[in-house]
C-alpha cells in the first residue's frame, strides 16, 4: 500500500510523536509498504531524502521560533538536541517575551500554524501526482489535522486516519488564547474527528472524554493505540554512574499538566527527615527545559522549607551553598537517553494532572527494570507511590 504521514515533527525532531511516526514509517518501509512523509524543516536535514526505505519530504517550519533560528543561524539554541540548558540572552529574551505577549495571543490552532501553507501546497502536490490509499494526520500540533480536513475535502474517496496524541480543545491549558478561540477549538476538533474515516488515541480515557463531549457516534471510530515500545537501535555502553543515589526523570514538563512540584515538596521533606541525603542524592532531568522551569529549578523558592536550596549542576550555574543538586542535560538523542535510563537509581515519572493523558515515557520507564517513584500533589502535600 501507499501512505502518506503528515507530521509536523519526524527524525531528526526529539518529540514523542516524532520517535513513534518514525519508527512505525521504518516498519512499514521495511514491509514493502511506499512509504511518504510530509514534515517540517530542521536543522541541516535535506529537504528531500530517501531515508530507511522511507521518501522524507520537508518544507516550512513548524514554529516561529524554528524558522527564527534558520533566519539568526542559531545553532545551539533550546530545543537542539545537546544543547545546554541555561538562561536565554538578551535578543532572545526579547523575542521569548514577543512570543507570550502577542504571537501566543494571536496564533490558531497552534504555533505550528506557519507550516500550513507550505505543506498544504506540497501535500496536494503529491495527491495530484501519486496515488495514496491513505493519509495519516499526526497531533500534536493539531494544525497536522488541518492538512487532513483540505485533503478530504479534495479527495473524498482518500481514507484519512487521524492520530491524536493530546486532545486538544480539552486540554489543562489551551495550546491558543482561550478566551478568544475556546468555542473555535470545540468546533475545529469535532470537525476533524467526524470527518476522519478513523481516529487513534493512546489511552481509553480519552475515547471516554470525546463520548462526553462529542457524542457516541464520534467515539465509535476512535481506536486505542498505546505508546510503543522502541528501544534505540544505536546502541551506547552504559554511561558510568556518579557517585551516590541518581534519580532521572526523562521528559519535558508542562504547566500546569505536568510540573515538577511535588517531587522538589517529596525531596525537602526528605530531606528533612534525612539531611544526610542532600549530598547523595543528585536528580538528573533529561528533556527540553522551559523558561518557566529553568527559573523554578535555579531558584530557592521553589522549595517550601526556606532552608532548601537548589544545585545546578549544568556547567553554568554552581551554589556553593546549596543543599540540592539537580543537573539539567537538555535534549539528548534517544540512545544517550535509553544509556543513561539504565544507569540511574531510581526512575522519577512525573504524570500529568489529566487521566486521558499518558506521557510516552512510561512504557519505557516499565522496559527499563527500574525502580519508578510517581510523586503527585494532593492538597498541597506530596503523595508518592514506588513500582
Amino acid at each position: 500500500m501507499k501512505f502518506l504521514i503528515v507530521t509536523a515533527w519526524y527524525h531528526p525532531f526529539i518529540h514523542p510523536r516524532a520517535h513513534r511516526w518514525t519508527a512505525l514509517a521504518k516498519h512499514w518501509a521495511a514491509s514493502g509498504h511506499d512509504i511518504h512523509v510530509l514534515t517540517a524543516r530542521v536543522g541541516d536535514a535535506p529537504k528531500s531524502a530517501m531515508t530507511d526505505g522511507v521518501q522524507v519530504h520537508r518544507v516550512g517550519f513548524d514554529s516561529l521560533k524554528e524558522w527564527l533560528y534558520h533566519i539568526l543561524q542559531v545553532k545551539n539554541g533550546r530545543g537542539r538536541v545537546g544543547a545546554p540548558p541555561q538562561q536565554s540572552g538578551k535578543l532572545l529574551q526579547v523575542l521569548e517575551w514577543g512570543y507570550k505577549a502577542i504571537w501566543k495571543n494571536l496564533f490558531f490552532p497552534d504555533d505550528a500554524c506557519i507550516w500550513y501553507f507550505p505543506a498544504k501546497r506540497k501535500m496536494l502536490q503529491l495527491l495530484e501526482k501519486d496515488q495514496f490509499d491513505a493519509i495519516i494526520t499526526v497531533s500534536l500540533p493539531f494544525t497536522d489535522h488541518l492538512l487532513g480536513l483540505v485533503a478530504k475535502k479534495k479527495h473524498s474517496a482518500l481514507f484519512w486516519l487521524a492520530d491524536i496524541g493530546d486532545p486538544f480543545s480539552i486540554q489543562a491549558k489551551a495550546p491558543n488564547n482561550s478566551w478568544l478561540y475556546k468555542k473555535k477549538n470545540l468546533q475545529l476538533e469535532r470537525k476533524v474527528l467526524a470527518m476522519a474515516d478513523a481516529v487513534t488515541v493512546t489511552t481509553p480515557a480519552t475515547i471516554k472524554a470525546y463520548e462526553k463531549l462529542f457524542g457516541t457516534a464520534i467515539a465509535q471510530k476512535i481506536s486505542v493505540v498505546p505508546p510503543l515500545l522502541r528501544p534505540p537501535e544505536q546502541s551506547l555502553e552504559k554511561q558510568p554512574q556518579l557517585a551516590g543515589i541518581n534519580l532521572g526523570y526523562f521528559g519535558a514538563l508542562y504547566a500546569p499538566t505536568r510540573t515538577p512540584d511535588a517531587l522538589l515538596l517529596l525531596l525537602d521533606k526528605i530531606f528533612v527527615l534525612r539531611p544526610e541525603l542532600q549530598e547523595e542524592l543528585t536528580l538528573h532531568f533529561y528533556g527540553e527545559i522551559f523558561p518557566e522551569f529553568y527559573e523554578q529549578l535555579t531558584k530557592r523558592s521553589a522549595f517550601r522549607n526556606p532552608k532548601s536550596q537548589i544545585r545546578i549542576i549544568n556547567g553554568a550555574f554552581r551554589n556553593p551553598q546549596s543543599q540540592i543538586r539537580i543537573r539539567l542535560h537538555g535534549l539528548r538523542s534517544r540512545a544517550e537517553t535509553w544509556a543513561a535510563m539504565q544507569s540511574m537509581d531510581i526512575l522519577v515519572n512525573i504524570g500529568n494532572t489529566t487521566d486521558f493523558q499518558l506521557p510516552s515515557k512510561a512504557v519505557e520507564y516499565l522496559a527499563a527494570g527500574k525502580p519508578i517513584v510517581k510523586p503527585v500533589l494532593c492538597g498541597g502535600r506530596s503523595v508518592y507511590a514506588v513500582f
